[in-house]
C-alpha cells in the first residue's frame, strides 16, 4: 500500500473520529449532484455585468412592487373582514351570555370570530411567502448567470462526510445549507453555499455563519493535508488535538498584510512549495471583502480546496417587500467576492504551470 495515502487515510480517520466524538451529527441529507457537466463559469467585465444586472434588477423590482401591492389589498381587506369578523363574534358573545345565558354558545361566537380574522390575516400574508418564493426560484437562478454563468439550487451544499475529512469544521448537531452556486472554472469544479452549523436546541448560539465553498481540481495538484486559517481559536482549539498528526508550517512574506494566517501541514515541506505569498495574498483579500472574516483553507485529498469563510451578512435572502431588492452596489459586491474566490483558482493554475515546467527541465 502507498506510504502516502495510508498517512493521508489515517489523518482523515483521526478527522472522522474527533468529529464523532465532540457531537452526534444530525444532518439533513442533500440533494444529489446534478447529473449533468457543470456549467462553465466566466469571467465578466463590470460594464457588461452593470448592463445586465441593471436589468434583473429592474425584473426584481416588478416582481416586489406586484407582490407589495397584492399585499397592501389583502392586508386592507384582511383588516376589514377581521374587525367586522371581531364585532360580530363578540355581539354574538354578548347577547347569548347576558340575554340566552348559554355559555358555550357565547364562547363559540367570540372563538369564531378570532379564527376568522386569524384566517383572514393569514390569507393576506400570502403574498409576502410567494414573494420570497418567487425570489428563490425565479430571481437568484438569474443571478446566478449573470454572475458568471453559474447554475443555482436553493437546497444544496457541500456533504458532510467531505466536511468532515477538512479537520477544520467544528463540533455540531445541525448542519443546513442552502442558496448552493455550482460550476466550472479552468476545469476547476466549484460549489459554494450559505451554510449554518447549529445545535438542536435553539436557546444555544450558533456554531457557525457563513459560506462554504469547495474547489475541485481535474488532476491531483498536492500531496498531504495542508490548513491555513486565520482563526486564531481554530488553532487553540485543535493544536495538538484534532490536529496532533499536522505540524506547524513556517511561511515568509513580503507583505505584513497578508502574515495573518497560520498554517499547518503532515507534509509541511511540500506546503511550503504553494502556500506562498500569491496565495496568502489572495486569501487576505478574500478575508478582507468578507469583512474581514476570519478564513480557512484546507488542501487535501491531492485535490479538493475547501475554504469556510465566517460570514454574518445574508447574501441571497429576499429583503422585506417594502424595501427595494437589492442595489447595484450589493450586486457588485457579490461579483467581488465570487471573483476573489476564483482567483484562488488563478494561483493553482499558475502552481500547476510551474510545476509542469519544473517536470519537463
Amino acid at each position: 500500500m502507498n506510504t502516502d495515502s495510508s498517512q493521508e487515510q489515517h489523518i482523515a480517520d483521526e478527522f472522522d473520529h474527533a468529529t464523532h466524538e465532540e457531537a452526534q451529527e444530525t444532518i439533513k441529507p442533500m440533494e444529489k449532484a446534478p447529473s449533468k457537466a457543470a456549467a462553465e463559469i466566466k469571467r465578466i467585465d463590470d460594464m457588461h455585468f452593470a448592463d445586465n444586472i441593471e436589468k434583473l434588477l429592474q425584473y426584481g423590482e416588478d416582481m416586489r412592487l406586484s407582490a407589495m401591492k397584492q399585499q397592501r389589498t389583502r392586508g386592507f381587506i384582511a383588516t376589514t373582514v377581521g374587525l367586522i369578523s371581531v364585532v360580530i363574534g363578540a355581539s354574538g358573545f354578548g347577547w347569548y351570555l347576558l340575554v340566552e345565558v348559554m355559555i358555550a354558545r357565547a364562547l363559540g361566537c367570540i372563538l369564531l370570530g378570532i379564527v376568522a380574522a386569524i384566517g383572514v390575516y393569514i390569507w393576506s400574508t400570502g403574498s409576502i411567502r410567494s414573494y420570497k418564493k418567487d425570489y428563490k426560484k425565479k430571481f437568484l437562478p438569474r443571478l446566478a448567470k449573470i454572475l458568471g454563468g453559474f447554475d443555482y439550487f436553493e437546497k444544496r451544499g457541500i456533504n458532510r462526510q467531505l466536511l468532515a475529512k477538512t479537520g477544520i469544521v467544528p463540533a455540531h448537531e445541525v448542519y443546513n445549507a442552502e442558496d448552493c452556486f455550482i460550476g466550472a472554472y479552468k476545469g476547476v469544479n466549484v460549489m459554494f453555499s450559505e451554510a449554518r452549523l447549529g445545535y438542536k436546541n435553539k436557546h444555544l448560539d450558533a456554531v457557525f455563519n457563513g459560506l462554504f465553498v469547495l474547489l475541485e481540481t481535474s488532476s491531483p495538484l498536492f500531496k498531504g493535508h495542508t490548513i491555513v486559517t486565520a482563526d486564531k481559536n481554530m488553532v487553540k482549539r485543535n493544536v495538538g488535538k484534532r490536529w496532533k498528526a499536522l505540524q506547524n508550517v513556517n511561511i515568509r512574506v513580503e507583505n505584513p498584510a497578508w502574515d495573518r494566517f497560520v498554517t499547518v501541514s503532515n507534509k509541511p515541506e511540500l506546503a511550503q512549495k504553494f502556500v506562498n505569498d500569491r496565495l496568502l495574498k489572495e486569501l487576505s483579500e478574500a478575508s478582507d471583502i468578507f469583512d474581514d472574516s476570519a478564513l480557512s483553507a484546507v488542501f487535501f485529498r491531492e485535490k479538493y480546496i475547501f475554504l469556510m469563510i465566517p460570514y454574518d451578512g445574508d447574501m441571497f435572502e429576499a429583503s422585506d417587500i417594502h424595501v427595494p431588492i437589492t442595489t447595484k452596489r450589493h450586486a457588485m459586491r457579490c461579483k467581488k467576492e465570487i471573483e476573489k474566490i476564483l482567483e484562488v483558482i488563478d494561483v493553482f493554475d499558475l502552481y500547476d504551470t510551474k510545476q509542469e515546467n519544473e517536470v519537463s527541465a
